[in-house]
């Protein structure tokens, strides 16, 4: 008897003399399986109750611990002994080939044991099951879920998939309620594949609720290369307007999402169907949440199946091997969480994630702390090592060799400026000649023995190159050890200089973002049309976000086109660049009515 339906609850009424048959046993066992299930899913939830962890115990075999789980319509599903199965024997094992990923998924199931005859049954019905044994199905699939359906029935709000892909999937969520003043979190789910590269997002728009100097809201992740998890949770944390009630989109005009995936980059203006309502007060805030927590809330998701694990699978040979196991990726699980939420035993799970700073910023670090799930999180911004800037220069000096015989004798220039001024240099020295063979112009550096051999070219200099540097002069000096005969009477040797520099404030300056508007002042009729410009300097993104300040101030695209409105007057054109929220630059252009 797999029963759907919770609703209507009906119970037998006894009476004496009343006639039992099947049906009445069918509705007495269904009374109390439908209150036990019932109240299983309201207050407990779904999800892992304890054990069945998976993991692999060789390349294409899995081994399931024991456990208990409570499956989205409050049924118990149980292992009682850990289980090992090859990947083949899983059901969906036909599907797995071509695919980087699957999900070992838990449902539950029933099974009809010992037949037996059946007396004073229809025709053809003499054969009857006397048990129903209650059991759990595990199998794979290639299908990720359906993630709005899926965050829904675990109680998250306002679900939205902001990208997918077969690599990367970010899902949105945020509160339908807040009240002014509060402190409200807007989540991002990250779902990606073992062998993904680091993700960067950042998802900006304007919006009409978040407290701001800019009205607007920004959402920017790195991903740590230290960070190993395939599936986890983005928290960002806002403070509401101080308004009254009143309903509005998270973002008033869709968003601008930004991603970096290793080399590929993806940046598209989306449509964001999350909407929020602001309350007054905390007072009304938990009214309208107790409306809105009804029966059709708390029971959804009922034929969704278990996420036991999420798979790395491994193509080769015509064959499929498991590579990497992540065990419950959606976090359905029960016990641990739903302590935290009543009692006050600290964080039950704590993650990190680590922000690569330049070297001339502080250490940062940041805390979140959910106390719905008992999840400590903590962001740290740590500095690069230090970078160093150079400068360089070049030259040549000619050495005079002496006469007569040159075998082991010594040539030294005189104190020469280098021309990078006082302090320690890098020098590297090489000794300029001709090749006989093709006429062209050699540098040797090194020692030239290494050249000598039947195939390969010889150097026609058997010569050492050595530097003496006077840190205090900014000058230097040349010197040249002969080791044989050397054609010519002189040598030119050209040196190569550098000099480390750590000019942190030219550095921060090479860095700085910076944005002009031309034209900075104009002026244009009512509903006339103006087209805007910005330059983004420091910064290889040039992409701008335009808009008027003024909410009367007429309308810009983001290509710079700019409609006056009907209203005469004075407003102001903000560019904001895409690559650094603090850069913006603003014109004027004033409205001016039509002439008669």
């Amino acid at each position: 008897m797999s029963n759907t339906d919770f609703f209507p609850i009906e119970r037998n009424r006894y009476f004496y003399g009343k006639l039992l048959t099947v049906r009445d046993f069918e509705v007495e066992q269904r009374y109390h399986r439908v209150k036990g299930q019932l109240l299983n899913r309201l207050s407990l939830g779904a999800g892992v109750v304890c054990g069945l962890g998976v993991m692999a115990s060789d390349e294409n075999t899995l081994l399931i611990e024991s456990g208990m789980a409570l499956d989205y319509q409050g049924r118990m599903m149980v292992l009682e002994q850990p289980l090992v199965r090859k990947l083949a024997m899983l059901d969906g094992y036909q599907d797995l080939t071509g695919h980087a990923t699957a999900y070992l998924c838990m449902q539950y199931t029933e099974t009809d044991l010992e037949p037996v005859n059946a007396v004073g049954t229809d025709a053809g019905e003499n054969r009857q099951c006397n048990l129903t044994r209650e059991q759990s199905r595990v199998y794979l699939t290639t299908q990720p879920p359906v993630y709005e359906n899926l965050l829904q029935a675990a109680g998250w709000e306002n679900v939205s998939v902001l990208y997918a892909s077969s690599d990367l999937t970010l899902i949105l969520s945020a509160p339908e309620n807040i009240y002014g003043g509060q402190s409200f979190e807007v989540q991002i789910l990250v779902v990606k594949n073992e062998k993904t590269p680091p993700v960067w997002f950042r998802l900006d728009g304007e919006s009409a609720l978040v407290d701001s100097e800019s009205g607007r809201m920004c959402l920017e992740f790195q991903q740590s290369p230290e960070e190993k998890r395939c599936v986890y949770t983005v928290s960002f944390s806002y403070a509401a307007r101080r308004l009254q009630d009143m309903d509005s989109d998270l973002f008033v005009n869709g968003g601008e999402l930004d991603l970096e995936l290793g080399s590929h980059r993806y940046k598209n203006y989306i449509e964001i169907p999350v909407r929020l309502h602001l309350c007054s007060t905390e007072q009304q805030l938990e009214a309208r949440n107790r409306l809105q927590d009804n029966l059709e809330r708390r029971l959804r998701g009922q034929e969704l199946p278990l996420y036991l694990a999420k798979l790395e699978l491994i193509q080769s040979a015509g064959s499929v091997f498991v590579g990497g196991v992540t065990n419950l990726p959606f976090g359905q699980i029960l016990g641990r969480r739903s302590r935290s939420a009543h009692t006050d035993c600290g964080p039950q799970s704590v993650t990190t994630t680590v922000r690569s700073l330049e070297y001339w910023q502080k250490p940062d670090v940041k805390a979140a702390y959910q106390p719905a799930t008992g999840e400590l999180h903590f962001d740290f911004g740590i500095p690069s090592p230090e970078q160093y800037d150079y400068t360089v220069a070049h030259g040549t000096v000619d050495l005079t060799l002496p006469g007569g015989l040159r075998v082991n004798s010594r040539v030294f220039s005189d104190e020469i400026a280098h021309g990078l001024g006082p302090g320690a240099v890098d020098i590297r020295l090489s000794l300029e000649y001709t090749d006989k063979t093709s006429q062209q112009t050699v540098l040797l550096y090194g020692n030239s023995e290494v050249f000598k051999g039947k195939h390969t070219p010889s150097a026609p200099i058997w010569a050492e190159a050595a530097a003496l540097v006077y840190p205090e002069h900014g000058t230097m000096r040349i010197g040249l050890w002969l080791h044989d005969m050397v054609d010519g009477n002189r040598v030119t040797v050209h040196y190569f200089a550098q000099k480390p520099e750590r000019d942190t404030d030219r550095l921060i300056g090479r860095k700085t973002v910076k944005i002009q508007i031309s034209p900075e002042f104009s002026r244009v009729a009512c509903r006339g049309t103006l087209q805007f410009r910005a330059d983004v300097s420091g910064s290889a993104d040039r992409h701008v976000l335009w808009r008027v300040r003024e909410e009367n101030g007429g309308a810009i695209d983001q290509n710079g086109n700019y409609q006056a409105p009907e209203q005469p007057g004075t407003y102001e054109i903000v560019a904001q660049a895409s690559a650094e929220e603090s850069a913006c630059a603003s014109a004027f252009v004033i409205v001016e009515e039509r002439n008669p």
